[in-house]
């Protein structure tokens, strides 16, 4: 029998990424907004709250702004070896509270699948994917990671929770933040598109359509983006001005 895996909240990447956890795990979801149309996809099943917080493993699928007031509330129902792992894109908040709220019974792992539905509509192997090992025990925490890394060939990287969000502030940051501003203006598709105007374009379509929710946890969560953003902002300032200076000559 598979082990049993209960998942909180079935938003989209969820439900792209479940089809490839099936072969591993029972899957069960607890999410209130789920529908019928979204199990026939995926092979889940809908479960209660107290059903998927006592699975053999627990994903919180939850942005990384909700995660203290869930696990708050999964915590008296995780049961003693329990693997309970995150999948959020910021993991300095997520990470301290599992550490401060669950049960130390549990083994707790953070991860980040660093792609989204877009970037893998035609596969997922080699992609990348992040595990940090909070406070499992060592044998657990490889038998999990070999899930992902010999199974689903993604290509995985083990980092301290710090070091992911470092990166992540400038991969995501600076990404997402580019991403919606060239959405929001409706850059144009052009007949004369260079190679890095396409890239441009490219970038807005697979980021400018992220949830406010996913934006704003990616911009407000990671404790690192402010000062990235803002030094992005002062050069594109400084860059302006430098244009004007040299257009009055």
């Amino acid at each position: 029998m598979k082990p049993t895996l209960g998942v909180f909240w079935f938003g989209q990447f969820m439900e792209f990424f479940t089809p490839y956890l099936e072969p591993f795990f029972e899957i069960k979801v607890y999410d209130r907004s789920w529908g019928w149309e979204k199990i026939l996809k995926t092979w889940a099943k809908p479960v209660s709250f107290e059903e998927a917080a006592s699975c053999s493993f627990v994903l919180l699928g939850y942005p990384a702004s909700y995660i203290e007031d869930l696990v708050k509330k999964i915590a008296p129902y995780i049961k003693k070896e329990v693997v309970v792992f995150d999948i959020c894109s910021v993991k300095t908040p997520a990470v301290e509270a599992m550490i401060k709220y669950l049960p130390k019974h549990c083994h707790i792992i953070g991860t980040h699948p660093v792609f989204w539905p877009q970037s893998g509509k035609n596969g997922i192997k080699w992609l990348k994917m992040t595990f940090t090992d909070i406070t499992s025990d060592r044998g657990v925490f490889e038998e999990f990671k070999n899930i992902f890394s010999e199974k689903l060939k993604l290509e995985v990287f083990e980092m301290t929770i710090q070091q992911h969000d470092k990166e992540m502030a400038y991969i995501q940051g600076i990404t997402h933040f580019i991403g919606r501003t060239l959405k929001q203006m409706a850059i144009p598709d052009a007949v004369l598109a260079t190679t890095s105007y396409s890239h441009l374009r490219e970038t807005s379509e697979l980021v400018g359509y992220d949830s406010d929710d996913l934006f704003l946890s990616i911009q407000l969560d990671n404790p690192y983006v402010k000062e990235a953003r803002e030094a992005l902002l002062t050069e594109i300032v400084s860059l302006d001005d430098w244009v004007q200076e040299n257009t009055k000559k």
